[in-house]
């Protein structure tokens, strides 16, 4: 750097000034600063990012940005750290050489951000609003917005005693309960039983300016027991009826105490609690709003589940919401809503889907035989992923399956032989994670599945199959739930699945034939059963073909602008949401207390105060303000930072990419075949070349699991409550003319041998605005006024328990 050019520093612009970074970096660094229009020396310093230009999706800067950052093996991009450095430390050299020049400007630009710059983090907005406080009375205390929300954050995850503990000790912080909770109604209502939130939703939803999302249904188990609640009046823990898959609001309520007693002897209780959530397709992660819960037995037919997808999906699209499709556990019921919810070897022939305004279309090529989903979708449907590696895992440990693929078989006795032989150090398994009752431990699925295992699986030929078997659960998690994974390695581990799974079902059916000595015809198919014996269980098989053709119609109807780029973040297409309500509301304890589990009542109010705590916490994220609460973040959310926008190039998704990606998990399903010794059998015949082996195994299917559903769909969706509030008004009027001397002796309780009931709410007055929380009762021939929470613990005979420990309550909870 020659002395004129140091002498002049703060003059040096355009040419000049490229010249001097050249000289003292590479001319890479040079195109940089070109790029974003960084000409001269103040212009560099005043930089606050000179990265920041490589996180944004532009052609332009693709050659850029392959020659200055490293792409790592989950697509995303880091600067190289030589560059990085050389402009660190041509930054700091101007810096010294220009505050040896001219101090003042340094100086002085510092003093001006620090006269500019206002106190206001949100501690500075804390502390002003209690210092305003002080110097009113008691009951004039103000809140600022941010302080509200601070308050209510503090209230929800703390609990009632750590929030007295602080508004006691600092008076004037924090507001009362009452005017809290009168706070957070902005935020979230009550919720009530059987509500679905549309209106709510909607306002969400156009709060983050989204319009895509996903929906999530699940159940979890709940205490059997019957509530009063004042404000709906009603009364809650009876299983809801349902009108087409869709609960009636505030079914249970009555001013009549022997209806109820007949209710406690007609009606079953919930044991559980079905939620639907709604997940927004977006950049940024928004917490899931939650639609809807309401208590179930859980005894619901497939036709009534898909009933209430389709009173959802209409209700949304009213309000201009665009439902991608549902996802679920892994249940049976759900599998089936599924499967005739998309034509998945499935036909509703009375109801038309299809005949509808803006419905999802792919133009599917002749030459994809492997692809058996029809080109029209009303919605997708997804089956959870973490559900299914669950279910692969159980079936490895089952005792009874019998699992074979080719020449080796699939067991459980070579992790354990793994763990026996090797060290700890060598695989992280534990004997735990073999344990065969603990049914949804999905981190023994991550550990089973892990690399080192499936190494260690590879160099034994006798555990060849169990290193098959398990590779298919890895997949499971790369293609599905693993977030760093690239969208055409999702395409290549999903279809991988698919393909192993189908040469492995075509291999057991011919070697099952040969071996009862039949003639090997097309015709002849063994037992769904005694497949299904050397098998994975046949839901796990259907939910491994379901998601990966699910998969493969997301990326095309994004590939052809149908959908947002965000869409491809599937592993947000999944029931986790609803999972991680039911974690929340079961970590909203106290810290003296132990309850972990709730009743239906209990259970919606604690998902209000999860619903106010993420709708506080999509307004702080957004708020890019100083004065924004900050939330501590989990240190794995946090790890996936890194460009995170650059993790899905929409560039590099062409319909050759895709089918590329297909064919070569065909491949790699069929290098295993040969490695198994499946395809001696499978070239016999003719069934191992990827058009044959898809043909026959469709045929096959259609034989095999084909539905046929004659439901109707009753659109009238008011007529059954109508009809039974009216049979219940006309059965109440003909007991008072015809029985009213039997209805005065009807409606007296059990007499007593005390006039005084001082721990139970029952009265002998009343005021008229408190009449309906009360029933009119006769005790001892006196009239009294007998409250609706005091009859109901009057009628319950014994209290249900179900324990914390999630694997006894999943036991039992169906034993109620």
């Amino acid at each position: 750097m020659n002395n004129d050019i140091c002498h002049e520093i703060s003059k040096i612009k355009s040419d000049n000034f490229f010249n001097l970074i050249e000289e003292m970096t590479s001319e890479i660094e040079v195109e940089i600063l070109q790029a974003q229009g960084i000409n001269n020396v103040l212009s560099l310093l005043r930089s606050q990012d000179l990265f920041h230009i490589f996180q944004i999706d532009c052609e332009e800067l693709q050659d850029l940005r392959n020659r200055a950052c490293l792409r790592l093996n989950n697509g995303e991009y880091m600067i190289r750290p030589a560059i990085k450095e050389n402009l660190d430390y041509c930054i700091n050299i101007l810096k010294r050489k220009l505050h040896e020049q001219q101090p003042h400007i340094l100086d002085g630009q510092k003093q001006k951000q620090d006269s500019n710059k206002e106190p206001d983090f949100f501690v500075n907005t804390f502390i002003n609003n209690n210092s305003e406080n002080m110097n009113r009375s008691k009951y004039r205390y103000q809140c600022s917005a941010p302080t509200r929300r601070f308050a209510s954050s503090v209230y929800t995850l703390g609990g009632r005693n750590v929030y007295q503990l602080l508004r006691l000790n600092l008076p004037g912080a924090f507001p009362s309960i009452p005017t809290l909770e009168s706070y957070n109604k902005e935020y979230c209502t009550r919720i009530e039983e059987g509500d679905f939130r549309f209106d709510e939703l909607s306002s969400y939803l156009n709060k983050i300016n989204c319009s895509y999302a996903y929906i999530s249904e699940d159940c979890t188990g709940v205490i059997g027991k019957i509530q009063y609640d004042v404000a709906s009046n009603s009364f809650i823990g009876f299983c809801p009826e349902l009108n087409n898959g869709v609960p009636m609001l505030r079914q249970y309520q009555t001013d009549d105490f022997l209806q109820l007693e007949e209710w406690y002897v007609t009606l079953k209780k919930s044991s559980l609690v079905n939620i639907h959530t709604v997940q927004p397709i977006t950049t940024k992660g928004s917490p899931p709003f939650l639609l809807s819960s309401f208590g179930t037995d859980n005894k619901i037919d497939a036709i009534s589940i898909l009933f209430r997808w389709l009173y959802i999906y209409e209700k949304c699209k009213t309000n201009k919401i665009i439902i991608v499709g549902f996802s679920t556990d892994a249940d049976p019921k759900y599998l089936r809503a599924m499967r005739l919810a998309t034509g998945y070897f499935a036909q509703l022939p009375n109801i038309d889907l299809l005949n509808k305004d803006n419905i999802f279309e792919i133009q599917i090529p002749n030459s994809w035989s492997w692809f058996f989903l029809r080109k029209k979708q009303l919605f997708l449907c997804m089956q959870d992923p973490i559900h299914v590696a669950t279910k692969l895992r159980n079936r490895l440990l089952s005792t009874t399956a019998s699992l074979i693929m080719g020449d080796y078989p699939v067991s459980v006795k070579d992790l354990q032989t793994l763990i026996d032989k090797y060290s700890k150090l060598d695989h992280n398994l534990v004997l735990s994670d073999i344990y065969v009752k603990d049914r949804q431990n999905y981190a023994s699925c991550l550990k089973i599945s892990s690399t080192n295992v499936l190494d260690i699986l590879d160099q034994n030929k006798s555990t060849f199959g169990t290193h098959c078997y398990v590779t298919i659960l890895r997949f499971v998690t790369l293609a599905y739930i693993d977030k760093t994974t690239d969208i055409l390695k999702r395409l290549f581990f999903a279809w991988s699945n698919v393909f192993i799974c189908r040469l492995w079902f075509t291999w057991i059916r011919h070697k099952l034939i040969i071996d009862t000595g039949k003639k090997s015809q097309h015709s002849q198919i063994p037992p769904y059963k005694t497949i299904e014996h050397h098998f994975m269980t046949f839901p796990a098989f259907h939910s491994i073909e379901l998601n990966a053709h699910m998969l493969t119609y997301i990326v095309l109807l994004v590939l052809n602008n149908k959908l947002p780029i965000e869409s491809l973040n599937i592993f947000l297409f999944s029931s986790q949401p609803c999972e991680n309500i039911f974690r929340s509301a079961r970590s909203l304890t106290g810290p003296f207390s132990s309850m972990t589990n709730f009743t239906v009542q209990e259970f919606l109010s604690k998902t209000r105060k999860i619903s106010i705590l993420n709708e506080i916490k999509s307004f702080e994220e957004s708020n890019f303000d100083s004065n924004a609460i900050k939330f501590p973040i989990h240190h794995k959310q946090s790890r996936s930072k890194l460009f995170p926008s650059m993790s899905t190039n929409l560039h590099e998704i062409t319909m050759d990419s895709i089918e590329k990606s297909i064919y070569d998990g065909y491949k790699y399903a069929k290098s295993f075949a040969e490695k198994l010794g499946m395809s001696s059998i499978l070239i016999k015949k003719k069934v191992f070349e990827l058009n044959d082996l898809c043909s026959n195994i469709r045929k096959d299917l259609e034989k095999m699991i084909y539905i046929n559903d004659d439901s109707v769909l009753d659109n009238d969706d008011n007529c059954d409550s109508d009809e039974e509030a009216d049979c219940y008004s006309l059965a109440t009027d003909a007991e008072d003319e015809s029985e009213s001397d039997d209805s005065e002796t009807e409606n007296e309780c059990k007499t007593s041998t005390k006039d005084g009931f001082n721990s139970m709410r029952i009265f002998s007055t009343i005021s008229d605005k408190e009449k309906y929380k009360f029933f009119e009762v006769e005790i001892n021939g006196k009239l009294k006024y007998m409250h609706k929470q005091t009859a109901v613990r009057y009628l319950t005979n014994k209290n249900i328990k179900l324990s914390s420990d999630r694997l006894v309550r999943v036991q039992k909870m169906n034993k109620q």
